[in-house]
């Protein structure tokens, strides 16, 4: 008996903690049911003001489709005008685009005759360079008239040099021992050959610079005389002279054959 009263008791006790947890419980639970409620509270305002922003965004979305409408058909119409307005300013601008286009051509025309002109400038400006080549070749001028001994046999690699006249202009570099000519400056001279055969033979005479042959002259036999002219370019101290390069048997040239040399 004694023990069934201390399982009793115990019991009790078990009971008396039961219901204490019980009644924290009872009020953990009834504390939960008031946050549950008060966030059904707001669960329900959120869904009431959710569902007034979507009514709004609706009728936003409504009146931006309407203004987009009225735009686009704006749009069209100003399109449609400025189509026109620019049809109307192009048949206006069609005179000016000629007139452009003249302007342009006239412009290209004027650059051609400014080049033209540049070209011009050029060739004045070399032709007054040799202006005064020429000028400082005035005090140079130099020219000499040989005429040949009667009769004067020749024969091949003579160097002509029997002269019965010599005349100089401008100092004296021909050198009438050797038949040659020195020249006195740079520049070129004008040489002149007249020659004339005595016998009817055939004789070529060369114009000789130092060791370049620059002119023959030939006289035939079926002919007495021949000329000719060459213009040589020659240094100062250079050379000058007439060699025969061939000649028949017995052949000779008169006293009419002379040679001419004039500086440029």
């Amino acid at each position: 008996m004694e023990s069934l009263k201390e399982k009793e008791t115990k019991s009790y006790k078990t009971l008396e903690k039961l219901s204490l947890h019980m009644k924290e419980h009872e009020k953990k639970l009834h504390k939960i049911n008031k946050e549950m409620q008060a966030n059904t509270e707001v669960r329900d305002g959120m869904k009431e003001e959710i569902k007034s922003h979507s009514d709004l965004i609706v009728s936003l979305q409504d009146e931006n489709n309407k203004i987009l409408i009225k735009t686009f058909t704006g749009f069209e119409n100003v399109q449609s005008m400025h189509s026109v307005m620019y049809k109307l300013l192009q048949q206006r601008l069609m005179p000016i685009d000629k007139l452009i286009q003249i302007f342009n051509q006239n412009l290209k025309t004027r650059k051609e005759r400014i080049n033209k002109l540049g070209e011009i400038e050029n060739s004045i400006s070399k032709l007054s360079n040799n202006f005064d080549l020429i000028d400082s070749r005035v005090c140079n001028r130099y020219a000499c008239y040989v005429e040949l001994a009667d009769p004067t046999l020749v024969c091949v690699g003579l160097i002509i040099s029997s002269f019965s006249e010599v005349r100089e202009y401008n100092g004296q570099h021909f050198n009438q021992t050797t038949g040659t000519f020195v020249s006195p400056h740079d520049g070129l001279y004008l040489v002149c050959v007249t020659l004339h055969e005595w016998g009817d033979k055939r004789i070529i005479v060369r114009v000789m610079a130092g060791d370049v042959w620059c002119k023959s002259i030939e006289v035939k036999c079926a002919d007495t005389s021949a000329a000719g002219s060459v213009v040589v370019d020659m240094k100062k101290g250079q050379e000058l002279y007439f060699q025969v390069c061939k000649a028949n048997q017995d052949a000779a040239l008169s006293w009419l054959s002379s040679f001419t040399i004039v500086s440029l």
